[in-house]
């Protein structure tokens, strides 16, 4: 019991103001007995593992739930016994008091959108159900809505993030778990979990085409993602993408336009795509100009540069252009344009690419799926480079497919 009692101050009941319920022997009581005791209902678990007897909890969950519903006739217009009561049903549920599981969607669905509490509760009750999709978006809407959040919450989102395929997600939940000293105890066994489908980018490895991309197919498009070299973007599903291997923590494709159109025929236009780790001593201009003037042919002395209309995926650009007629002159010429920019390293590398999904189901009713590792952020400041070569014939169609890409940028930076 002395256990039971020091580490009240870690109960997910404590986030219920009791002064706010109502005030009558029953609820307080309810609220008291519950308070010791929650940390054994967080999640269902499969083996005991608690020096209290499961029995024992169960049946003083099952008590206080019958409590609180014959309450909630009796105080009908009260929130904060409406949200205890359905937090109560979460933690019941996982005592595998089914009862516990309508109870707890009624009544924290109810309150969602009006007290994050309810949001966190009924978000981490569908995590540990069968929504856990649904489960982490709430989690995820929680954390944006509130600027400070204890650790207890923080634990409960990286358990999800960790069933929803979202490490990085989970290592920052943890770390913010921490700074909570009246924090409940982390497992460190799924916390490490977690941490380790992280493996840190190196800059000595050669990393393959399909290890260090991604590809997703979605309506019309391919979206191309890489966490090692922090970017991800869209391009036409009718585009045809060469991806080369990451080596020297250089990161390089070209993509090839749909054809359009041109006096002589149908051509298309390349787009070329770049990143690798900034040089110490080397700025973003320095840089700019050093592979323009490869990109160009030399042509960077009488090149055009802050160019109107650019779109720039971070806070600056640079940007070239260079219109040639010495180069495709059966097509009039041709246009050459060139946007670089600088991003700097995150303090938590890799979340803007993660969305909850569900983790693929495992053959078989022995096996377990094991997550394939997440390659991590290349450490430091990443340049990056999109340029587009085309006639002038197509221009205006290729600038048009040169402008979405950009547009379609997420950058892993601060």
């Amino acid at each position: 019991m002395a256990f039971l009692f020091t580490t009240s101050a870690l109960a997910q009941v404590r986030q219920i103001d009791r002064a706010k319920l109502p005030q009558n022997k029953a609820v307080q009581q309810a609220y008291a007995d519950l308070l010791p005791i929650d940390q054994f209902a967080q999640t269902a678990e499969p083996k005991w593992h608690f020096s209290v007897p499961k029995d024992d909890v169960a049946a003083r969950f099952s008590a206080a739930l019958r409590t609180l519903q014959r309450q909630q006739e009796l105080a009908p217009d009260n929130k904060e016994l409406q949200i205890f009561t359905g937090l109560v049903g979460h933690l019941a549920y996982n005592l595998e008091i089914e009862e516990g599981d309508a109870l707890a969607l009624d009544l924290l669905e109810s309150l969602a959108n009006e007290d994050f509490r309810a949001d966190w509760f009924l978000g981490i009750h569908q995590c540990q159900t069968n929504a856990p999709v649904a489960g982490m978006q709430r989690l995820l809407h929680v954390e944006t809505s509130n600027p400070s959040l204890p650790g207890v919450f923080w634990q409960n989102y990286a358990n999800c993030a960790g069933t929803t395929n979202m490490p990085f997600h989970a290592v920052r939940a943890y770390d913010r778990a921490k700074e909570d000293t009246n924090g409940m105890p982390i497992d460190d066994q799924l916390e490490q979990v977690a941490r380790k489908r992280i493996k840190p980018g190196d800059v000595a490895a050669t990393y393959p085409s399909k290890q260090a991309w991604h590809q997703e197919k979605t309506p019309g498009h391919i979206l191309i993602t890489s966490t090692v070299c922090g970017e991800a973007f869209s391009i036409k599903h009718t585009f045809h993408p060469n991806i080369r291997d990451v080596a020297y923590a250089t990161c390089l494709m070209t993509i090839e336009t749909d054809q359009y159109p041109s006096r002589f025929g149908p051509s298309s236009a390349s787009m070329l795509l770049g990143t690798q780790i900034a040089k110490p001593d080397e700025s973003l201009e320095a840089f700019a100009k050093r592979t323009f003037e490869a990109f160009s042919n030399g042509a960077l002395a009488r090149a055009k540069t802050s160019l109107p209309g650019i779109h720039c995926p971070v806070a600056t650009c640079l940007s070239y252009e260079v219109i040639s007629d010495t180069l495709y002159k059966a097509e009039g010429g041709a246009h050459l344009l060139a946007v670089f920019f600088q991003s700097d390293q995150p303090p938590f590398p890799g979340l803007r690419f993660e969305t909850p999904q569900l983790l693929p189901k495992a053959a078989g009713a022995l096996a377990f799926y094991h997550p394939e590792e997440t390659l991590q952020r290349f450490n430091g400041t990443l340049y990056t480079f999109v340029t587009i070569d085309a006639n002038q014939d197509i221009y205006p169609r290729a600038r048009a497919d040169f402008d979405d890409l950009l547009k379609s940028f997420v950058v892993d930076t601060k």
